[in-house]
């Protein structure tokens, strides 16, 4: 069942990636720094970790955004990443959607790649570094030591 991958991939000032998997298709977007997006990366995944039905995640580009979703049915994890032309979440345009893509995974699996994403920029990028490139939001040490402390 571990199909559906995410992997964030932090840039240089103000940029990073989001490239979503299902084993048949990839969906890759820019995302910027105007919203806080490793934040509500790690919240999905602590939200996950403590049986939470539904989280999301939101990655905003420069324009349009990017709406990951999960839900998690029958201990499967259903992923869906939502596409929306223009900022939605400020009130840009109304809330239609592309499903661009779609998959399962376990919830166990998910968090994990999260925790992944998150050790791999605190350790090899730093707090002090991250928080110069990303302008806006601060490193979420908190939630970091929450999510990899348990």
């Amino acid at each position: 069942m571990a199909s559906f991958i995410i992997e964030y991939k932090f840039n240089d000032h103000g940029w990073a990636t989001i490239c979503l998997r299902n084993g048949k298709k990839e969906c890759e977007r820019s995302v910027s720094y105007l919203h806080d997006s490793l934040n509500d990366l790690v919240q999905m995944a602590i939200d996950l970790r403590n049986g939470k039905t539904t989280a999301q995640s939101l990655f905003m580009g420069e324009p349009g955004e990017l709406l990951l979703v999960v839900k998690v049915e029958d201990d499967k994890a259903l992923c869906e990443a939502r596409w929306y032309k223009d900022w939605a979440s400020w009130g840009a345009q109304d809330k239609e959607f592309e499903v661009v893509l779609s998959g399962t995974n376990t919830t166990d699996s998910l968090v994990q790649q999260i925790s992944d994403t998150l050790i791999n920029i605190h350790d090899n990028i730093g707090i002090e570094e991250y928080e110069k490139r990303w302008i806006e939001h601060g490193f979420p040490t908190e939630k970091y030591h929450l999510l990899i402390n348990g």
